[in-house]
């Protein structure tokens, strides 16, 4: 699968102190029991066990997004399990596992962690930007749309807020509401200039409307900001082509295929444009 996490935002609660820091709680208790002051001491140790728990907690959330970056759900769900067994109120784990219930289309699952996290914190943004690409998963789009609404609301951060929209836009096509999808890619782009995947996408809706121009230029954005971008200059030269512009197109196909050698599509495009040429000279010589 792509990487979900260039799409996904993943958050990390801190919770916890560092090893030291629990040590020297635990060094300071002892002194204050030693001293025969023991509740203060029993406080204080209490104070400890809750910090050294919540340090532990994180440690297996922490483990749980790595094993998520290597696609393996299964271990991820098992540490933000021990996660949630320690800190039942750890609103993190709970949306991450929620993401990684999502990632193995167990959705009702998905969305009874992200429902909890929302209990739990209802201006959590991070759940609700999570339940909207579950519900996008399983196709409810309108509910999805609701939740990258209030997801927005919910965040003052420039960068959180285009990746909202980019994938509020993704909805939005999906649902063959293509204005408001270029909506939303327009204002992810306003907000970050450089979103390569929102000028591939909204590219895209305009090579579905015919409107060459304004796709050429996405695409021509695209392969500026990642100039390894295969497809890119693929679906760029297949404009080209339409334009008449074949030396154009064939440009494009070969660095496609330079990029991606196995690009079977640009292999047959090129060998397309290059016979093109010779079609109205075999025509001739054929009806003479």
């Amino acid at each position: 699968m792509t990487r979900t996490k260039t799409l996904l935002l993943v958050f990390i609660l801190s919770l916890g102190l560092s090893g030291n820091a629990v040590a020297d709680c635990n060094d300071d208790a002892n002194e204050v029991r030693l001293s025969n002051r023991l509740d203060e001491a029993i406080l204080l140790l209490d104070q400890c066990l809750t910090e050294e728990l919540s340090r532990v907690a994180r440690t297996y959330l922490l483990l749980g997004l790595a094993h998520y970056e290597q696609s393996d759900q299964k271990k991820a769900i098992a540490n933000y399990d021990k996660a949630l067994e320690i800190a039942a109120a750890y609103v993190t784990a709970y949306a991450n596992r929620g993401l990684s219930h999502t990632m193995n289309g167990d959705y009702d699952l998905a969305l009874d962690d992200f429902d909890k996290a929302i209990e739990l914190d209802p201006e959590y943004m991070q759940a609700y930007y999570f339940r909207a690409f579950a519900h996008n998963r399983e196709g409810k789009f309108e509910r999805a749309i609701d939740d990258f609404n209030v997801a927005l609301t919910l965040t003052q951060d420039e960068g959180e807020s285009a990746t909202i929209y980019y994938n509020r836009g993704r909805t939005f096509k999906e649902m063959q509401r293509d204005n408001q999808a270029i909506a939303d890619y327009n204002q992810a782009l306003t907000i970050k200039p450089d979103y390569v995947a929102a000028y591939f996408s909204r590219g895209l809706l305009h090579h579905e409307a015919k409107d060459r121009d304004s796709a050429i230029a996405d695409y021509s954005r695209v392969i500026e900001l990642d100039p390894e971008h295969a497809q890119a200059y693929y679906n760029r030269g297949l404009l080209h082509r339409k334009a008449g512009t074949d030396y154009l197109a064939v440009q494009d196909f070969d660095r496609a295929i330079e990029i991606n050698p196995g690009y079977a599509r640009a292999y047959a495009n090129r060998g397309y444009t290059f016979s093109i040429p010779i079609l109205p000279l075999l025509l001739i010589l054929a009806l003479g």
